[in-house]
C-alpha cells in the first residue's frame, strides 16, 4: 500500500498547459517559454492557496483569537507567493522549446483525473507516513505534546511536494550555474519560511486547533492500491 498526496488543479489552467504542450511536442517554431512560465505560476500559486491559504482563511472566520497567528502565517504565504509569481516565468524564460519539452512531459506524467476533477499527485515516502500518521493518532487522542512532532513530520510531506514539482524540474532543465545558485537560494529561502512558520504554529495553538489544522492537511493525502 503506498500513499500520495492530490492536489486540484483548475481546468481552464490545465487545458492551457496542455495546449502550449502540444505546440512544444509538435514543433512549433513559435517560443513558447513565456506563456508556460506563466501557466507553471498559476499552477503553483493554486496549489500553495489551497494547502495554505484557505486553511487560514477558514480559521479567522471561526476563531478570532487567532487573528495576529493567522496574519504572520499570511505574510509569510505571500511572501512565497510573490517569489513563484516573479521567479518561475523568470527562470522558465532562458529556454528554448526543445529543452522544454522533458520538463513539461514530465509535470503531465503527473496529472490524475479524477471525477471529473483534475489533481497533480505526488507519493509520500511509506515510512514519513507511518511517522505522521503515529504522531497524528496521538495528537487525536489528547496528547498536546505530539502536535509539534505531528507538525514537523507535515513539513516533510510538503517537502517531497517541493522536490516532485519544483526541484526534479528544475533538474530537467539544466540551468547554467548562476541560475541554477540562484533559484536554489529563492527555494531555500522560500521553504525556509514556510517550514519554520508551520513548525512554529505547532507551539502556537491549542489542541483543537490543531486537531484542524492536521485533519485540513490529511484530506490531501490518499491510499494508493
Amino acid at each position: 500500500m503506498s500513499y500520495a498526496v492530490f492536489l486540484k488543479i483548475e481546468q481552464t489552467t490545465h487545458a492551457r498547459f496542455e495546449q502550449i504542450r502540444n505546440q512544444l511536442i509538435t514543433g512549433t517554431s513559435e517560443s513558447q517559454s513565456k506563456q508556460l512560465g506563466i501557466v507553471l505560476s498559476d499552477i503553483a500559486c493554486q496549489i500553495i492557496e489551497q494547502v495554505f491559504t484557505e486553511l487560514l482563511m477558514q480559521q479567522k472566520q471561526s476563531n478570532t483569537q487567532i487573528q495576529s497567528i493567522a496574519d504572520d502565517s499570511e505574510k509569510v504565504i505571500q511572501q512565497v507567493l510573490a517569489a513563484l509569481k516573479k521567479y518561475l516565468p523568470w527562470s522558465v524564460s532562458f529556454f528554448s522549446n526543445e529543452r522544454l519539452v522533458p520538463m513539461v512531459n514530465y509535470l503531465a506524467s503527473l496529472v490524475r483525473h479524477q471525477n471529473q476533477d483534475l489533481f497533480i499527485r505526488y507519493f509520500i515516502d511509506p515510512l514519513l507516513v507511518q511517522d505522521t500518521l503515529s504522531y497524528v493518532d496521538k495528537v487525536r487522542e489528547g496528547q498536546i505534546s505530539y502536535v509539534p512532532k505531528a507538525f514537523h513530520a507535515l513539513t516533510k510531506i510538503v517537502d517531497q511536494g517541493v522536490t516532485c514539482l519544483i526541484r526534479e524540474p528544475k533538474h530537467l532543465l539544466k540551468f547554467n550555474l548562476v541560475v541554477d545558485k540562484t533559484l536554489n537560494g529563492v527555494i531555500h529561502m522560500t521553504t525556509h519560511l514556510g517550514y519554520k512558520r508551520l513548525e512554529k504554529l505547532g507551539t502556537q495553538i491549542d489542541l483543537d486547533m490543531a486537531n484542524d489544522y492536521i485533519e485540513h492537511f490529511l484530506a490531501f493525502l490518499r491510499k494508493e492500491a
